[in-house]
């Protein structure tokens, strides 16, 4: 019994350890300049942050990927078999885009990626490049999403790409919106498909309504990103607390 409450322990004792590793290793990217961030620290803020949230769903390929936006029930890469009647895992990965820290860890990976190549002279240029990205004039005015999917169980597989790679717009506006814990809405104004398998869905919401009030404030608890068109595909609902978002007393989003 003595043995095997030490072995209880010792794997609480892991995991409280390995829960620490993740806390710790989040603030040290929080507690540096973006240019000085490794591609750890960049990978960890586009995956695990508060920028960030996933949901794994189990779909049948035939019977709930719906051609919702107009695209093809179409999931995998070439070369890629699927059996429609078996089901796939897929974890889908939702991105606050418009957020500065995500903005940030996009340009830093490009950073590290292309300095390794450059002269000096050569990387201030690019730095000068990606500007754009990081300013990103487009967030000035809108909230920004992104989805992503990936399979656990058929690799290449991808419901973002099968359900979006055709999407018009109207179409998504049907069912397709942001809101907060009191109802208040904003309808999808632009969309950017993704082009290949793996690639993101992008989705722009206006900030502020006709009023000239933002969607979310310091005084709001909860972010609603609704993607799902009330069919059995459902890709889902996110759910984000807002005071996670929150730095500086201000929303960063």
């Amino acid at each position: 019994m003595r043995k095997l409450s030490s072995v209880i322990l010792i794997a609480i004792l892991a995991m409280a350890s390995s829960a620490l590793s993740r806390l710790l290793a989040q603030q040290d990217w929080a507690s540096k300049p973006f240019e000085q961030w490794t591609k750890s620290d960049a990978e960890a803020v586009l995956n695990n942050s508060k920028w960030t949230s996933h949901q794994e769903i189990r779909l049948r390929f035939d019977r709930d990927i719906q051609a919702a936006a107009g695209s093809a029930n179409i999931v995998s890469s070439p070369g890629v078999e699927v059996d429609p009647d078996l089901p796939v895992d897929f974890i889908f990965l939702l991105r606050l885009r418009s957020a500065l820290p995500i903005r940030q860890a996009l340009v830093r990976l490009r950073q590290l990626d292309a300095h390794q190549k450059m002269s000096q002279k050569d990387q201030l240029s690019f730095d000068a490049q990606t500007k754009g990205m990081l300013e990103c004039p487009a967030c000035a005015a809108n909230y920004v999403v992104t989805l992503s999917s990936k399979s656990t169980n058929r690799p290449g597989a991808d419901a973002v790409y099968a359900v979006f790679k055709g999407g018009r717009l109207a179409d998504l506006q049907r069912y397709i919106y942001i809101a907060n814990e009191n109802g208040n809405r904003r309808q999808l104004v632009h969309f950017v498909p993704p082009k290949a398998p793996g690639d993101e869905a992008v989705f722009f919401f206006p900030r502020l309504d006709d009023k000239g009030a933002p969607l979310l404030t310091v005084a709001n608890r909860t972010l609603l990103v609704n993607l799902s068109d009330k069919q059995a595909t459902s890709m889902g609902t996110f759910k984000i607390d807002v005071v996670n978002l929150i730095v500086n007393d201000k929303v960063e989003f």
